[in-house]
């Protein structure tokens, strides 16, 4: 079941200030903090970097979920809405927009519109860590 659920649970929250278009060819992006505010910091030991690509089809959504490691994210393709069940925070977020998840903070995402979601996600965790929490497993 943990392998299902990075595909379900590969959303997030993000920085809106750091949610542009793709950077130009040598400028980079720059995210220092998740968009609940939190500074991002990877585990104080070995970590694992996993990379994933996951698509989430229109209508569709991930339910409440969180991350307990820094979780990256580029948007692919479409558009979603994300919803921090902790703060309050609603926020879009559409292709081009490179996020930070909320780290231990639950949240949950609908796509927008007529076209599916497509993201690329980068895990940095502790070999054999879950990477994602649903609220009701």
């Amino acid at each position: 079941m943990q392998r299902a659920l990075p595909l379900l649970a590969i959303l997030v929250i993000a920085n809106p200030t750091a949610a542009q278009v793709p950077p130009e060819p040598g400028k980079p992006v720059i995210v220092d903090t998740t968009l609940s505010g939190q500074p991002i910091r990877p585990p104080q030991t070995d970590i694992r970097i996993t990379i994933t690509q996951g698509v989430i089809p229109v209508g569709g959504g991930v339910p409440a979920h969180k991350h307990p490691y820094p979780r990256l994210v580029n948007v692919l393709a479409g558009r979603m809405k994300v919803t921090n069940l902790d703060t309050g925070q609603v926020r879009e977020i559409a292709a081009g927009d490179w996020l930070v998840d909320a780290v231990d903070q639950w949240h949950e995402t609908k796509v927008i519109g007529d076209q599916p979601v497509r993201l690329l996600t980068i895990d940095q965790a502790p070999p054999g860590a879950t990477v994602t929490v649903p609220r009701h497993p």
